[in-house]
């Protein structure tokens, strides 16, 4: 039976087999890394660490798509905008049952920080998950920092007193890489020198900034270079020049 079948029935006797798995150094320990923001300073106060063997990891990639109105019957699909990465980290198991402590206040209630508003950085703490080989190359991976964006926890053994000594948690990420770290990892497709764009059917020049530069913000480097008053109207077939970003 795995860690989580222990847990599961573990009552007693049950508890003694979890720990003694634990002990055994059979499991790698994982941790949350606690971070005031992306590539900010670390706040150790909320570091995580447990015994990880979870039910599931889930990894969702994706990416956002558009169809511009063209000519004819059949749709063109673009790329939009790669969207973040969400990580679901399910079934996670807290114990303290042979120390007779509270699980809640161990564990939980420092999870529970993750997700509450930090005044001096006017958002949530951030996190980079690190687990023994699962994370081997991403976790010094500035593109591998996360928000908590969701905490659901079921509290499964109480001592007699209604100490929670046992819980099963589900731990909900989504990436919080901002843009300006992804320009620094993923450089500009047009860094160092003008190309032209030849404008279609439906493109906009937030669009065309977003294909250039990987920011839609970059629209104005555009207009201001082809003198172009109105962005939201464009000829199809005429050639835009894409001006390079010299830092």
């Amino acid at each position: 039976m795995d860690l989580i079948g222990m847990a599961k029935g573990a009552k007693g006797g049950g508890a003694d087999k979890y720990s003694e798995l634990i002990r055994s150094g059979q499991l790698q320990k994982a941790l949350l890394k606690a971070y005031k923001e992306p590539g900010g300073g670390e706040l150790t106060e909320l570091d995580v660490e447990f015994f990880l063997n979870p039910k599931s990891i889930q990894v969702v990639k994706s990416v956002s798509l558009e169809s511009p109105q063209t000519e004819g019957h059949t749709k063109e699909t673009r790329w939009k905008a790669t969207d973040p990465i969400r990580l679901t980290l399910g079934e996670l198991w807290f114990d303290t049952y042979e120390e007779r402590t509270s699980v809640r206040s161990r564990y939980i209630d420092r999870l529970e920080k993750l997700l509450q508003y930090v005044e001096d950085t006017h958002h949530i703490p951030c996190v980079r998950f690190v687990w023994g080989q699962f994370t081997q190359g991403t976790d010094q991976d500035p593109g591998y920092n996360f928000y908590v964006e969701k905490l659901s926890v079921d509290y499964t053994m109480f001592l007699p007193d209604g100490t929670p000594v046992r819980a099963k948690v589900q731990l909900d990420l989504k990436q919080c890489q901002v843009i300006e770290d992804e320009g620094k990892r993923k450089p500009k497709q047009s860094p160092d020198h003008a190309k032209l764009y030849t404008v279609r059917r439906g493109d906009t020049l937030q669009g065309i900034a977003t294909v250039e530069y990987d920011d839609p913000r970059e629209w104005r480097r555009i207009a201001d270079t082809n003198g172009i008053d109105d962005p939201m109207s464009l000829t199809p077939g005429i050639k835009l020049l894409v001006p390079p970003i010299i830092k």
